[in-house]
């Protein structure tokens, strides 16, 4: 276990993720120096369970199958809703589409002994999902692009389209997805009324056994004309990044924003935001809600869910509210 420890704690070498493909790095910063020991100690603390576990998770913390499923069931009309299946998965309903976000549908996720369980059951059941026009991938880290979920998705909806940022095409047409499109910061697509702009992240890529930061990462605008969703994937904190980003592509109306693995903050911090810095961001892009992910659902850091969903809520502004789903929650924002 160790050697693969130290394999996805280095900075490299490691197997490019595709012939000549280029190394990634976020603008305006330096790379972060390699920290072997650091991410050494991290990923053996992950992968022995030692990050609080299920009796960490807040009271309350999941939907019934039954709850759950009716939930889903009554938004199917609606004009703008979004179904939590935890950690970074969204189902959003705008308009007359249905966009996924970073597919984990699993029980697991990670490589061999690096592997993480998913701590509340899964909720709702996928299998209530009837149209899927498009997934978003903000990047390959196991916990976001999960081979076996998006598996299943593309025998049920084959003709999806997949976006992903550069480098990341490969690993979703492994899955079965044929209409997958790379997808550069700023780049928008469309689909019959529906644009999909992929947004700048302050993030990396950690998927052994390819080289760290040899797949691009990204955040997604979702718009309909009538409502706008952003979707972080996973990112740090850049006032002057995000204060661009919304000149270039104007106010959001809802951001779902990181929430959790923050911590040890001088560790986390030069690839994910904290409480705070999540609900600073979402008020940054003008989101009138920010509403928290990448909480409760795998223990990844030392940071408790309970302390997680407490500091997010704590951070709500009169200029942006913040929320967190329980697990398997649909809420309907516009009927």
């Amino acid at each position: 276990m160790m050697a693969a420890l130290a394999l996805a704690a280095c900075s490299g070498p490691g197997r490019r993720a595709t012939d000549g493909q280029r190394f990634f790095a976020n603008p305006g910063r330096p790379v972060p120096a390699p920290q072997i020991v650091g991410w050494t100690d991290h990923l053996a603390r992950m992968a022995l369970k030692l990050f609080p576990q299920k009796d960490m998770l807040p009271p309350g913390h999941w939907l019934t199958p039954a709850q759950a499923e009716a939930q889903f069931e009554s938004a199917r009309a609606a004009r703008l809703a979004l179904t939590w299946f935890g950690h970074s998965t969204f189902l959003i309903r705008i308009g007359d589409h249905a966009v996924l976000t970073d597919p984990v549908l699993g029980n697991r996720v990670g490589p061999g002994g690096l592997h993480v369980h998913r701590l509340p059951p899964l909720r709702p059941d996928p299998g209530l999902i009837r149209r899927l026009d498009a997934i978003v991938i903000s990047h390959a880290d196991y916990d976001h692009l999960d081979i076996a979920s998006l598996a299943r998705l593309a025998d049920r909806f084959p003709d999806a389209r997949v976006f992903v940022p550069q480098g990341t095409a490969f690993l979703v047409r492994r899955a079965g997805f044929a209409r997958v499109e790379e997808m550069r910061w700023y780049e928008t697509a469309r689909l019959d009324g529906l644009s999909i702009t992929a947004a700048p992240a302050i993030h990396g890529v950690r998927r052994p056994p390819f080289a760290i930061d040899s797949m691009h990462w990204a955040g997604f605008v979702v718009r309909d004309g009538q409502n706008t969703v952003y979707f972080a994937g996973d990112t740090a904190a850049d006032n002057t990044v995000f204060s661009h980003m919304r000149e270039r592509l104007g106010p959001v109306d809802v951001a779902l924003v990181p929430a959790g693995a923050w911590s040890p903050h001088h560790f986390q911090r030069p690839y994910h935001v904290d409480p705070a810095e999540a609900a600073e961001l979402a008020r940054v892009l003008g989101a009138r809600l920010a509403v928290g992910m990448h909480w409760g659902t795998f223990a990844l850091s030392e940071d408790p869910p309970a302390e997680q969903r407490r500091r997010f809520l704590a951070a709500s502004t009169p200029q942006t509210r913040t929320t967190v789903f329980r697990i398997g929650e649909t809420r309907v924002l516009e009927r």
